[in-house]
């Protein structure tokens, strides 16, 4: 039964690392969130149109207008899929490295104990950031948000053109009440 699980558990790693690794193949390059929303920025300010000469004379459809806002809506969207695929990407690396200590015959009690905490402590995390994101969309009405939680601080991105002072606050005391993290050792900006 040990053998099986084992097994089950080895296949889904390796379908995981499989789809993640053409994911970063197709979406090329992961850069920095200054970076990228630098290039996103540019990318929506340019408004570039290619015209065909014989459309020229013809006025604009409304479903090319209507691919244009689709277009860009995706590669918004892409962006927070991307964040949270790489966050998922790093938590499943660390879940690995504490199950094999764990499926480590040499290993003593104390490492046990230990990755056994750590396994718990990220499927919490993961659970609270899932549950964070989900709070910070339907209460405060944002269309997409990314919350990544490292050990005393968490990172806050939300979709939106401009951020006030009154939603951040309010994106803290979420984060303050859904998790033992003090307001100032949250950060929140924004994506648009």
């Amino acid at each position: 039964m040990n053998m099986n699980k084992q097994t089950i558990w080895l296949v889904t790693m390796l379908s995981l690392m499989v789809v993640l690794s053409a994911y970063y193949i197709v979406s090329g390059p992961v850069e920095p969130v200054g970076q990228m929303a630098k290039k996103a920025e540019e990318l929506l300010n340019k408004n570039e149109v290619a015209v065909d000469i014989k459309a020229a004379t013809k006025p604009a459809s409304a479903t090319a207008k209507a691919d244009s806002k689709d277009a860009t809506k995706q590669k918004e969207s892409e962006y927070f899929v991307g964040y949270q695929l790489n966050r998922e990407y790093l938590r499943q690396q660390l879940l690995e490295e504490n199950y094999k200590m764990m499926m480590d015959p040499k290993a003593t009690k104390n490492q046990l104990e230990s990755a056994s905490k750590k396994v718990e402590q990220l499927n919490k995390t993961e659970k609270q950031e899932s549950v964070l994101e989900d709070l910070i969309c339907k209460e405060l009405k944002f269309t997409d948000a990314v919350v990544v939680t490292n050990e005393d601080h968490v990172d806050v991105i939300v979709k939106t053109a401009k951020l006030t002072p009154t939603q951040v606050v309010k994106v803290m005391d979420l984060v303050k009440q859904n998790s033992n993290i003090e307001g100032l050792q949250v950060t929140v900006s924004s994506h648009s």
